[in-house]
């Protein structure tokens, strides 16, 4: 699957490889394949897994955790020298693009049964698109900068659930 059909999926859904808010850390287990670096702050009950450019939080305790947020955090793939990309597609399947276009990624929510109407609201420097339904927010690139070593004008920055 490509990455641009995954994320209107996961905008439709607000799930991600079939796990999202509520999901146990047991059932993320199951469906991410991918190494992560994990984050503990028994402090305040939360867990953090950053898999390269996708973070998932989550909060309960050991042998409770229970996943409240998740974000895709596009923009660092546009200057990916350690292989983020190749392998999240190795562990998923999905094979994300160095750049996406907010244009590219709405032409395919046009084309995927169920997605939500999106409501838009300026975020300094940047365009949210929030699908309230499955609580998914797109940051569009809303500056005159072209891409570089960072997403430019118009290019999707980072989804977000929660």
């Amino acid at each position: 699957m490509n990455g641009i059909s995954f994320m209107a999926s996961f905008i439709a859904r607000g799930r991600l490889h079939g796990v999202g808010i509520g999901s146990s850390i047991g059932e993320v287990d199951e469906a991410l394949k991918a190494d992560f670096i994990e984050v503990i702050d028994e402090e305040y009950g939360t867990l953090r897994r950053d898999y390269g450019f996708v973070e998932l939080y989550f909060s309960g305790g050991p042998g409770e955790w229970v996943m409240t947020s998740g974000m895709i955090e596009l923009h660092r793939l546009a200057a990916d020298d350690h292989g983020m990309a190749a392998e999240w597609r190795r562990g998923t399947g999905v094979e994300f693009p160095e750049y996406c276009s907010w244009s590219e990624l709405k032409g395919e929510l046009s084309r995927t049964p169920g997605v939500p109407e999106l409501d838009l609201r300026p975020q300094g420097g940047y365009l949210e698109y929030r699908a309230p339904e499955t609580k998914v927010s797109v940051l569009v690139v809303d500056s005159e900068e072209g891409r570089d070593d960072c997403p430019g004008r118009g290019d999707v920055w980072s989804l977000s659930l929660g």
